[in-house]
């Protein structure tokens, strides 16, 4: 005889009470939370300097992540969660990069972020 012949039979009432149970199981169990995002604030970034900027946004203290380039008179847009409160943005004149000399090594600004509004940075020198 095999393991499996030995097992008992299954009565069609165990198996209505187990949906019942798992039934009542599901419907006592905590309500899912839907995942929210939180708001994007937009802002735009111009260059007002003679030079072409790298365009850098500052994350944590000490660290900051290119966001792009602009020439001079551009524009540049991009968005960030407004529950950041500030956004601090550092242009780097592209010509210093290559060796080429330029009258000054960064300019930067910040802003602080406003929901439903696009807010904007002017990086120019002096």
């Amino acid at each position: 005889m095999r393991p499996w012949e030995d097992a008992p039979q299954t009565y069609p009432e165990v198996i209505a009470a187990a949906f019942v149970a798992a039934a009542v199981a599901a419907s006592c169990a905590a309500p899912r939370q839907e995942l929210v995002t939180p708001a994007s604030c937009e802002f735009a970034v111009y260059n007002l300097t003679p030079h072409a900027l790298e365009i850098r946004m500052r994350v944590r203290r000490l660290s900051t992540t290119p966001i792009g380039a602009l020439n001079p008179g551009e524009v540049l847009t991009d968005a960030v969660p407004c529950d950041r409160g500030t956004v601090w943005i550092v242009g780097i004149p592209i010509p210093s990069q290559v060796g080429a000399r330029v009258s000054f090594s960064s300019v930067q600004g910040h802003v602080d972020l406003i929901e439903g509004q696009r807010v904007q940075i002017a990086l120019q020198w002096p």
